[in-house]
């Protein structure tokens, strides 16, 4: 299930991204500390986010808060629960 390796919030608070996909359903978190938020962009296909930033899907910003850490995994699995049907 996609999420279930998700990096505690700790990890975004240091300004690092995470990417996951489950075959061709594909997600990136790119954190803004400055801000205090972290975008979710999602995009179908078989290449890397650097190679299909034009084919996003999707994008939504959440809190850096473990409140928002736990928003966005529910945005991310109901979006792959949608894409797989």
């Amino acid at each position: 299930m996609l999420c279930e390796e998700l990096p505690k919030i700790m990890w975004f608070e240091n300004d690092n991204d995470y990417t996951e996909c489950n075959y061709l359903f594909h997600y990136i978190i790119i954190p803004d500390v400055k801000e205090k938020t972290m975008t979710v962009k999602i995009w179908h296909g078989e290449y890397c986010y650097e190679k299909s930033r034009d084919e996003i899907v999707n994008e939504r910003v959440f809190p850096l808060s473990n409140e928002g850490r736990e928003e966005m995994i529910a945005f991310i699995r109901g979006e792959d629960r949608n894409y797989r049907q």
